[in-house]
């Protein structure tokens, strides 16, 4: 007879595999916890010290960041049993979306460990060579003259952060709206622009701290008093080129209306002498009457326009003798009215006609008997 493990035995059985499975997901839990945040105190870490940025704005930025990393680990690993072969099986990765997120994400990390550690010559390692300070992330030889490189001494960043070494050396800026320009970083609160003073007390402005690479002088961060002292000379610049904008504009319509002005006269000038040269044509011709009219336009454009003035002058004085002629005929004929309006047409257009004046008082003097 086959003899059957007792209830005692079986319960000891079942114990263990239920502490097993209790210490396997207390194990998981740690090990996924350890996990997370060993990773993201490793790239906060990293970032932070050779950026100089606030690890507290690395460390929110990371968080946000790296949930979808964390989320692709779960998914492509999905037990600790996973999490641990993840080395065992490397191509494995490539063959699932969620290993190509966290190979993504891993590629993502060392691009930003490059970007932030450009200026972090504390981390980075300096060789003095020929041609100048060669520099490397990592440690080796100079690939030219096999200089051993060493971690960057102080003497070496001092070099390297005044543009001597082989890093390129702070580059001039122009800034053109001072109003405008961003002068500090809007995450860090720290500068972007730093200057040397000229001897004209101007500034000369560069993107980077160092020395200037003509005249040596020690750079200086920007700083709020400068920026203001810039904005205020800058808003001035601006109104007094508002200013010389506006005269320039007064001056061209000054210039515009003495151009209109000068043209008008000289429209005037020829329609005078083309009514005087009318008139004098028309006197010449015997028309006294058409002369005067034409004379008489021109001297409303030019009252003082002495060529028609003449004109106008004796073609009055020839129709005043007319007028007298006719009314003389009037009067010889018994018609001392028409006699009349005669002779005061004449007296208006020559008060001087002696001829005039006498027909008048005798044609006045006439009628009364002629009514009798």
């Amino acid at each position: 007879m086959i003899k059957l493990p007792s209830m005692r035995g079986m319960s000891r059985v079942l114990g263990l595999l239920v502490l097993a499975g209790l210490l396997l997901l207390i194990g998981s839990l740690i090990f996924a916890t350890q996990f997370v945040t060993g990773t993201i105190n490793y790239v906060v870490n990293n970032i932070a010290a050779r950026s100089g940025l606030s690890p507290f704005l690395v460390r929110g930025s990371v968080i946000l960041i790296t949930i979808p990393f964390f989320w692709a680990v779960t998914k492509f690993t999905r037990n600790i049993l996973g999490l641990m072969s993840l080395g065992w099986a490397p191509l494995s990765f490539y063959r699932n979306r969620y290993g190509l997120i966290i190979i993504c994400y891993v590629s993502f990390f060392f691009l930003a460990m490059y970007w932030a550690s450009r200026e972090a010559y504390a981390y980075k390692y300096c060789g003095d060579t020929p041609e100048g300070i060669f520099v490397s992330d990592g440690a080796g030889k100079d690939p030219v003259y096999g200089v051993q490189l060493a971690p960057c001494s102080i003497n070496q960043i001092k070099v390297l952060r005044n543009g001597k070494g082989n890093l390129r050396p702070p580059a001039e800026m122009t800034i053109v709206d001072p109003d405008a320009f961003e002068w500090y970083d809007a995450m860090t609160g720290k500068a972007r622009v730093w200057y040397a003073i000229l001897p004209n007390g101007d500034y000369k402005f560069f993107d980077r701290p160092g020395s200037d690479p003509h005249t040596g002088q020690q750079l200086q961060p920007i700083t709020p008093d400068i920026v203001q002292q810039l904005r205020k000379k800058d808003e001035e610049a601006r109104q007094q080129k508002q200013q010389t904008a506006e005269l320039q504009a007064g001056d061209e319509k000054r210039r515009l209306t003495a151009a209109s002005e000068k043209q008008a006269a000289e429209g005037r000038a020829a329609e005078i002498t083309e009514w005087v040269t009318k008139g004098q044509t028309q006197f010449e011709d015997g028309d006294f009457k058409a002369a005067r009219e034409s004379c008489g336009h021109a001297l409303l454009i030019d009252p003082k326009n002495e060529a028609c003035t003449t004109i106008h002058q004796r073609s009055g004085v020839k129709l005043a003798q007319g007028l007298v002629q006719a009314g003389q005929q009037h009067f010889q004929q018994g018609e001392f009215d028409e006699a009349i309006w005669s002779a005061d047409s004449a007296i208006a257009l020559d008060p001087t006609n002696a001829n005039a004046l006498k027909l008048k008082k005798l044609a006045t003097l006439a009628k009364p008997h002629s009514l009798n």
